[in-house]
């Protein structure tokens, strides 16, 4: 998982240093910069690659000419570069540096550096690139193109490089739109195994139904208990994927070729199968996050932008238990179910009463911009080193944090 990332001069981030768990917050004011630092991982993710618009647009990260992902404060000293410095598992540490002007059609690389427990890898400079410190052709990798897409095949005996970094180069910023969870829209660049606005969510669910009917998986059960999150409203009672129906769904309305339906457990038999153009917005949303844990295809590392899109307080706080849970708990990773990893942004105060501020591996982060320069502030939400929980209780008077983030207690959570 990816550890420690710093960020210099990307949009509004002029400088800072996160240290991440495995499920990892942000909350913050409309325009604070949450999405931001999603997309700033996105961004290192890209890098392993290209910095392609394709190579971004994969991962979620939102198009723009080139020079405007580049920092640029009226009142601060202007940055030639943008700077991201990653540490992973395993002694992994990767950093580039990105340029971009109003004449380039996307971002080039200026320096990269790969580099195991310390022992350089990978450097790139504009002198040239070595791998393992041998020279390469200076002329061997476009300037919009990463070393360890060049190169990273021909890196022998080191498997957690592989491990590390091919997990990372899958991240994606996923953000469900109704639109596309209903099967009305389409994307235009569409993504395995489920796209991340949601298109091509029936056969995603159809290959996580098909494993939780196979006999012979045995991780049925556990796979079963994160299904049951699609039930939490309490109106639906079965899920099945199949052709589009025209008896259940207008002719005016074309749902793409597989088409959801769910049981309202309340109707009558006969009048009772609903189509997801039909079915709740947070049913939906809640079966694009149970496709995105399940599916065996789905990235190991990932961010939700809006986690608590459709969803009211209560099924805000358990569907983010549910995240945590299948995140962090040894059951599941000894089963290899679900993410490593998991980057969220929420508008929900409920979302954060789900956390442990006590377990390492939850972390919240309020961000925040600057009064005077508008640069953005990321600060992690923790009690104090020396502090027990019955001390944390004490000092919040024993209030949710929920309670606390509404009545202003959580500095720079509610904005300016």
């Amino acid at each position: 998982m990816l550890r420690n990332l710093q960020i210099t001069g990307f949009k509004a981030i002029r400088d800072a240093n996160l240290s991440f768990g495995r499920v990892n917050l942000f909350i913050g004011a409309n325009g604070a910069g949450k999405s931001t630092v999603l997309e700033a991982i996105g961004l290192l993710s890209a890098a392993l690659v290209e910095t392609t618009d394709v190579a971004l647009q994969r991962r979620g990260v939102r198009l723009s000419a080139p020079i405007m992902f580049k920092s640029s404060f009226k009142n601060e000293r202007y940055l030639q570069d943008i700077g991201l410095d990653g540490t992973f598992d395993g002694g992994v540490a990767y950093r580039v540096k990105l340029r971009s002007g109003a004449a380039n059609a996307s971002m080039v690389y200026f320096t990269e550096y790969l580099a195991l427990d310390d022992s350089p890898v990978i450097g790139r400079s504009q002198n040239g690139i070595t791998v393992d410190r041998v020279p390469m052709p200076k002329d061997s990798v476009g300037k919009a193109r990463g070393s360890w897409n060049a190169f990273g095949a021909s890196i022998a005996n080191r498997p957690v490089l592989r491990r590390e970094l091919d997990q990372f180069e899958k991240y994606a910023i996923y953000a469900p739109q109704t639109g596309f969870l209903r099967g009305v829209e389409t994307e235009t660049l569409p993504t395995q195994p489920i796209g991340l606005m949601g298109d091509g969510l029936p056969s995603a669910l159809e290959r996580v139904v098909s494993r939780l009917n196979d006999k012979t998986n045995k991780n049925r059960e556990l796979e079963r208990d994160i299904l049951q999150l699609i039930w939490a409203p309490g109106w639906a009672r079965q899920l099945t994927i199949g052709d589009f129906d025209a008896s259940t769904v207008s002719r005016q309305v074309r749902t793409g070729q597989k088409t959801l339906y769910l049981i309202d457990k309340f109707m009558r038999e006969g009048r009772n199968r609903l189509s997801a153009y039909d079915s709740s917005e947070g049913t939906l949303f809640l079966c694009f996050i149970v496709a995105l844990l399940l599916h065996p295809d789905a990235p190991k590392i990932f961010a939700i932008d809006n986690v608590d899109n459709a969803l009211n307080p209560r099924i805000t706080t358990l569907l983010l238990k549910k995240i945590i849970d299948v995140s962090t708990k040894d059951v599941f990773k000894k089963n290899k179910i679900g993410p490593e990893q998991v980057f969220l942004t929420s508008h929900n105060p409920t979302s954060l009463d789900a956390f442990d501020l006590f377990n390492e591996d939850q972390r919240i982060f309020i961000v925040s911009r600057e009064t005077q320069a508008g640069t953005v502030k990321i600060t992690r939400l923790k009690p104090n080193d020396d502090w027990t929980k019955s001390d944390w209780i004490k000092a919040t008077k024993g209030r949710a944090l929920s309670e606390m983030w509404i009545e202003g207690h959580l500095e720079g959570a509610l904005g300016l």
